[in-house]
């Protein structure tokens, strides 16, 4: 049985080899290392990959907040994969390249954030720490987002936890290559 350093993934499934509802969610969002070792769950995956590709429309959230919300929690999970991958994901939405090298320096108080995006940054940065946003983080963001941008944007933070801890636990490989962005 490996041991917790041994550095042997979870399997990759080949999309190839798949057929009923793992294949049609295969064709979801791009084929990358990270969906091949969810494919692993039949159970789980073709579910899972709807509602992650309901992340990739239109929600009330704006998508360049979204992303760079995605960009913190994969900073603060130390989950290069994830990083590296939506960086990608964050440019084809209007994220800047200011913005992106503020964020991997963990300055989300620079000064290329508005005062709502810092407030979003705040409230995550409680949310991944302490699993619950002190009462200030949470009355500050609700100056900036409605309840259904701040229920989007846990949505957002939980999905991107589970993404690096599936990554970095399971031991998944980065691809050779990014993804193109599914927006």
């Amino acid at each position: 049985m490996p041991t917790m350093t041994e550095s042997r993934s979870i399997t990759l499934i080949d999309p190839d080899r798949t057929s009923g509802p793992v294949a049609d969610a295969f064709a979801k969002l791009p084929v990358i290392n990270v969906f091949r070792a969810m494919a692993n769950a039949t159970t789980l995956f073709p579910p899972y990959m709807d509602y992650l590709s309901q992340l990739f429309k239109r929600m009330e959230l704006d998508k360049a907040l979204e992303r760079m919300i995605v960009l913190h929690v994969s900073k603060l999970a130390d989950c290069f994969y994830a990083w590296r991958q939506n960086t990608v994901v964050a440019r084809s939405v209007g994220v800047t390249e200011e913005q992106i090298a503020a964020l991997q320096r963990g300055e989300v108080q620079a000064v290329c954030f508005s005062a709502a995006e810092q407030a979003a940054f705040a409230f995550t940065d409680e949310v991944v720490r302490l699993v619950e946003a002190t009462d200030l983080t949470y009355q500050t963001a609700r100056k900036y987002f409605s309840d259904r941008a701040l229920t989007e944007m846990l949505y957002v933070i939980g999905t991107y936890m589970f993404v690096a801890r599936l990554v970095r636990s399971g031991r998944i490989p980065l691809d050779a290559q990014t993804a193109p962005s599914p927006q």
